[in-house]
């Protein structure tokens, strides 16, 4: 009985739990105890150590011992340690500094890392690469090369070592630079990967002279290995006019045959050159083009001839708009002489136009030959304009003018087929040049006749412009002389001025040379001319002459002027008082005075005689002069030369 009434209570309250609905309990999910055991009487967790090596911070170089850094931060540590590759290297205390030995460590890169531990948890900094080298730095070029004698001085100095190079190291006390045996004071740059030092002297020397520059073992690379310094010495020639290349020939041998020279600069500062050269001695001639590839100069394509039979002489060099070289020439076809024009497109010679040029045609029964001859070219856009002098029917020169657009056939310029003339009747004019001013309309300089049946003869400038030939700027007038339109002459008596050249620069401003006697039989000199403004022409300077004495002739100028207005002169010069040959000379106009480019012997310092030249400028407004040279002074003659140089500057 007991026993039952224990169990009816239970009973009961089982029955009275059964009808309650009593919600499910999610339950509580249990933490996961932490890494590192709190302290037994902080009651506050620990938050993580931050370790990182601060010295070096970054790749490290060394060749014997380095010292490395560590910092913790957040707490204290109970262990710190450096490992390397991952090895224990060594275990550190405060301020935890460690200077590693590496001379018996082999020669590479190793990553270095920091481990603090703390309550068995472990943090570790981020790698630093420490180079283990101990092998000398040595140099590995350096350019120009030493005993180099025709160096550019545009050419950057330069030394390339085998490894970087500490910067502290490079100074004024490590690197000498001298020339002509001097010191002088330079700028030293060390490149962005720290291998190749740039050396450059502040100021430009006077030129011909010898550089000489020296590397010590006070240069080290970042390791603080020392230069090797090399045993040979590093010297060469920095020459006043630079040199591309040798004497220039297409058929080579002795007794060649070469004329009139013609040059262009390319957008790369490449002179492509043009010259009538005969294919064998006294046989027909052709003309070659050529252009310097940064080493020597190489053929544009095959020589070049208008007709089947007949020679090619005084080519006239552009660029067309594509960049390529265009050139006229004039050519016989066996009756009468005619010009022609070609262009590279790139892969052959195409002529410009339908075929040869020539603005006379004697149509009567027993026609005469009516040569047209010394084309000058200029080119803007996709036009091509030639000027060229022509024999007319009547006996006398006049000056044409012709334009061809895209490559197609050529038309006139102007009334009267083209034709240009300053003075009324039978006066001839002869050697156009022709330039294009920034609008491109072309403007012509030639010399003429001031009247009929006289020697006299004055230069011209005249341009195109609303449909018709202008003065260009009018020129001095001579009352005196009813038949004379104007011109230009140095002379007041007799003027015999000839072979003009003209330029013009960016602000339309025009620049003539011309070589005149000053008076009747009396030496011959240089004289330049500036258009200042519209309407007046202003003498540039002193007439230019390198010799003095009663029997020195100066000929033969070539102009040239830069964007800014610099201007460039060439010319051949002879004197019976020096030494009884022909002298190339130039100089430059500084804004107020002539500047002499040469030496008293010229371009040429040897004893063969100079003939024609021409004078062109690159990117950098430094002159580049191009030149035919005859040894007929010598024994054996050996023909004629090209020669190319750049004044160095």
């Amino acid at each position: 009985m007991p026993t039952m009434k224990r169990i009816i209570p239970l009973l009961f309250t089982g029955w009275v739990f059964a009808c309650i609905n009593v919600p499910e309990i999610e339950p509580r999910p249990v933490p996961t105890p932490p890494e590192e055991s709190d302290s037994p009487d902080s009651g506050t967790p620990l938050g993580d150590l931050t370790i990182s090596i601060t010295d070096p911070v970054e790749k490290a170089y060394t060749s014997t011992s380095i010292t490395l850094t560590v910092e913790v931060r957040g707490g204290v540590a109970d262990t710190v340690q450096l490992h390397k590759e991952g090895e224990l290297l060594a275990t550190l205390s405060s301020p935890f500094r460690y200077t590693w030995d590496t001379t018996r460590e082999e020669e590479r890169d190793y990553a270095l890392t920091a481990r603090a531990i703390r309550s068995g948890k472990v943090f570790t900094s981020a790698p630093v690469t420490v180079v283990v080298d101990r092998t000398n730095l040595q140099v590995a070029s350096r350019s120009p090369a030493n005993d180099a004698t025709n160096v550019d001085y545009s050419q950057p100095i330069q030394v390339v070592f085998t490894k970087p190079v500490k910067e502290t190291t490079v100074s004024d006390t490590t690197v000498s630079f001298a020339v002509a045996g001097v010191l002088t004071d330079k700028t030293l740059t060390l490149s962005s990967d720290g291998k190749t030092l740039t050396i450059k002297p502040k100021e430009r020397p006077a030129l011909p002279a010898k550089f000489s520059i020296g590397l010590s073992r006070g240069i080290t690379d970042i390791a603080g290995n020392a230069l090797v310094v090399p045993s040979t010495s590093w010297a060469f020639e920095v020459p006043d006019w630079y040199s591309f290349g040798g004497a220039i020939q297409a058929t080579g041998g002795d007794n060649s045959w070469l004329k009139d020279p013609s040059m262009v600069i390319d957008a790369q500062d490449n002179p492509i050159v043009a010259w009538t050269e005969a294919m064998t001695y006294g046989g027909r001639a052709s003309i070659f083009v050529y252009k310097w590839d940064g080493k020597a100069f190489a053929p544009i394509g095959p020589a070049l001839n208008g007709t089947a039979t007949g020679s090619a002489y005084h080519p006239s060099i552009a660029l067309a708009n594509d960049g390529n070289p265009v050139v006229a020439w004039h050519e016989s076809d066996g009756f009468n002489e005619n010009i022609y024009v070609k262009r590279w497109t790139g892969a052959n010679w195409q002529t410009v136009g339908t075929g040869p040029l020539s603005a006379e045609n004697d149509i009567r029964p027993s026609p005469l030959p009516t040569p047209a001859r010394n084309p000058s070219i200029a080119t803007n856009d996709r036009n091509i304009y030639v000027a060229w002098e022509e024999q007319t029917i009547e006996g006398h020169s006049t000056i044409y003018v012709w334009k061809s657009f895209n490559g197609e056939n050529f038309s006139s310029v102007g009334p009267s087929n083209g034709s240009v003339n300053a003075v009324p009747g039978r006066t001839s004019g002869t050697n156009p040049s022709l330039v294009l001013n920034r609008d491109g309309q072309p403007i012509v300089a030639f010399q003429e006749e001031t009247k009929e049946q006289d020697p006299s003869q004055k230069i011209y400038v005249l341009n195109y412009k609303n449909g018709t030939w202008h003065y260009a700027v009018p020129p001095f007038q001579d009352s005196s002389t009813p038949n004379n339109s104007g011109g230009l002459s140095s002379s007041t008596d007799f003027p015999a001025a000839k072979n003009c050249s003209l330029t013009i620069d960016l602000q339309n401003n025009l620049h003539l040379a011309w070589e005149e006697t000053s008076q009747h039989d009396a030496p011959s000199d240089i004289h330049v001319f500036r258009s200042s403004g519209a309407q007046t022409w202003t003498r540039t300077g002193h007439p230019l002459s390198s010799f003095s004495g009663l029997a020195t002739f100066a000929r033969f100028p070539s102009i040239h002027a830069t964007e800014s207005g610099r201007i460039f002169t060439t010319w051949r010069e002879f004197s019976w008082y020096k030494d009884g040959f022909e002298h190339l000379l130039s100089s430059s106009w500084d804004g107020s005075n002539w500047t002499s480019l040469t030496a008293t012997d010229g371009l040429n310092k040897t004893q063969d005689t100079v003939l024609i030249s021409r004078i062109k400028t690159n990117s950098h407004e430094q002159p580049i002069v191009i030149w035919l040279e005859d040894n007929s002074s010598r024994d054996p003659y050996s023909g004629r030369r090209l020669y190319v140089r750049k004044h160095n500057e």
